[in-house]
């Protein structure tokens, strides 16, 4: 499990680096750009990567006789295949349609630190009992860390994507 949690911390670490580095190409104008139809600003997107990375559902645990890994697999094959299209639950939306580059960055920060604390303080083979995640059940601490990276890698692509709209060139 020492393993594990290094790989994990590093990969906390890695994930959010590479979320601020993306969200740095963006200037004030293009963060809340529509970039087209139907598609959320980066700033949007940004927002709701920090509404669903803020924390994770373990207030109630309980120990668990299954590998505390069991389900990651499973849950990065869904979130990392970009050829599916999902819809965010209206609780996990954005609220603002207006960003400042500043306020997300310190946000971003503010969850990095507090994922790694988690990581780093926590029993990570805990069953989290206060919420289920949809199709898969209650996961474990470790289960629900790896489920940030995996949907913060996801808007990660997407935020690429949106700045290959909005950053380009304008013609005349």
């Amino acid at each position: 499990m020492e393993n594990a949690k290094k790989i994990l911390i590093r990969d906390i670490e890695n994930t959010f680096d590479t979320l601020l580095d993306e969200l740095s190409k963006f200037e004030k104008k293009t963060l809340n750009e529509v970039p087209f139809e139907g598609s959320w600003t980066a700033g949007q997107t940004v927002e709701h990567i920090i509404i669903c990375g803020s924390g994770i559902p373990d207030l109630h645990t309980t120990e668990t006789n299954r590998p505390y890994d069991e389900k990651v697999e499973a849950i990065k094959d869904l979130f990392l295949n970009f050829d599916l299209k999902f819809k965010a639950d209206p609780s996990l939306e954005p609220r603002s349609t207006s960003h400042t580059k500043d306020g997300l960055v310190q946000k971003i920060k503010e969850i990095k630190d507090h994922l790694k604390n988690i990581a780093e303080t926590k029993e990570l083979k805990a069953l989290c009992e206060d919420m289920e995640f949809p199709s898969f059940g209650f996961l474990t601490r470790y289960e629900w860390l790896r489920f940030i990276l995996f949907h913060t890698q996801r808007h990660i692509h997407q935020l690429k994507n949106i700045g290959g709209f909005v950053n380009e060139p304008k013609s005349l």
